[in-house]
């Protein structure tokens, strides 16, 4: 597809799926789903957010990962992932250990420091981030530069790593904060029926606008009765069909392994409940959080809550076996990072021992946000 800005792009896109919906006047129009129109804005090979080539995370982006909050989640994992490798693989097996979007490298580099803390122990790991943004990969290369250059280390693109023989390894897919990037479809009740939320073009408005459309996969209401969810007269939730299909794909590849998930969300019925009644969806332009997906498309991140029923629904059919569930303060807590906490009466607040101090308490306590995030991990065997 070729086009001279991303509004050309998406009227392409429009034109061309044949879809019509109504939009809220009840004119008929074209359209394509919201869950098209997240895709595009978000991976369009020239224009998409993750695809610009523009740094998307840290001060200069639109957010924050918890590797940005010193390098405490970072050891914490590494030891968590010695822990699991040491009771599910032999000692002599090499394990790698994949940051699936690993973004500029920043985690990754934590977790190969916190190895090479551990001696022989950490020696054991090799280090590969997979990471789709061409900027954020050169930033993964640069910060990682020593330990390519000394084979513990590698950066590779989501393409070259769908076409490598992970069933031959021993791995330790860690997923933090990816899942959540995954485009999302949203329906709502109307009229006692579940409609499908889509995106036409309003010449008026110059610019991508809201419309409804009937249910682009048979599944997503199959999802909803499943759970036993009904919705209110009027309310919108996501399903997250991309992201708990990935996660299943990525079973599928995979032999002897385990996956460690990292990202906010919840449960089914917590997603759905009637406090929730516009949904989980959110964009983040220059770290300001707002609702409007039509502002500033190609430019700002758009995201929902990840619905941690549907990754255990779709993970579980693919034989993976559930071995761990719960919040992110419990997982770091339970991983022992209290013990890190240091009694000192040092007046410097950049002071190392300080700075971790606050790190540990910031990933604990700040706004309610290791509450929010969930840590799942699953075992897949050959």
């Amino acid at each position: 597809m070729t086009a001279d800005s991303i509004h050309e792009a998406i009227r392409a896109e429009i034109e061309a799926s044949g879809r019509t919906g109504r939009t809220p006047d009840g004119q008929s129009v074209p359209c394509f789903t919201f869950r098209d129109y997240m895709f595009l804005c978000l991976y369009h090979p020239e224009y998409g957010y993750y695809r610009s080539g523009i740094s998307r995370v840290g001060r200069e982006g639109d957010f924050y990962t918890s590797a940005y909050v010193g390098d405490v989640m970072g050891g914490q994992l590494a030891e968590k992932l010695a822990e699991l490798a040491s009771e599910r693989f032999p000692d002599e097996v090499r394990v790698e250990a994949v940051d699936w979007g690993g973004g500029t490298g920043r985690l990754g580099s934590q977790m190969v420091e916190a190895w090479q803390a551990m001696g022989e122990s950490g020696r054991r790991f090799r280090l590969t981030v997979v990471e789709g943004n061409p900027s954020h990969r050169r930033q993964a290369e640069e910060t990682l530069a020593d330990r390519i250059e000394k084979g513990q280390a590698r950066v590779i693109s989501p393409e070259q790593a769908e076409s490598e023989d992970w069933a031959a390894r021993s791995v330790i897919v860690v997923a933090n904060e990816l899942l959540d990037a995954f485009p999302v479809h949203r329906v709502v009740k109307r009229g006692g029926r579940l409609l499908e939320w889509a995106v036409y073009w309003d010449d008026s408005a110059r610019g991508p606008r809201s419309c409804l459309t009937e249910l682009s996969l048979p599944e997503l209401e199959a999802w909803l009765q499943r759970q036993s969810v009904r919705l209110a007269e009027g309310q919108t939730t996501e399903i997250g069909w991309e992201g708990a299909g990935w996660t299943a794909r990525l079973a599928s590849l995979l032999g002897e392994a385990l996956l460690v998930l990292i990202d906010y969300g919840d449960e089914t019925a917590e997603l759905t409940g009637s406090h929730r009644m516009e949904g989980t969806l959110m964009c983040y332009d220059r770290h300001r959080a707002h609702a409007d997906p039509f502002h500033r498309p190609g430019e700002q991140d758009l995201t929902a809550h990840v619905d941690f029923d549907l990754i255990r629904f779709r993970a579980s059919a693919s034989g993976c076996k559930e071995l761990w569930y719960g919040t992110q303060k419990r997982f770091l807590v339970e991983s022992g990072v209290l013990l890190k906490l240091a009694e000192h009466g040092i007046a410097d607040p950049f002071h190392p021992v300080a700075r971790r101090n606050r790190a540990i308490r910031q990933l604990l306590l700040s706004d309610g946000m290791s509450e929010l995030f969930k840590v799942q991990i699953w075992a897949k065997t050959k």
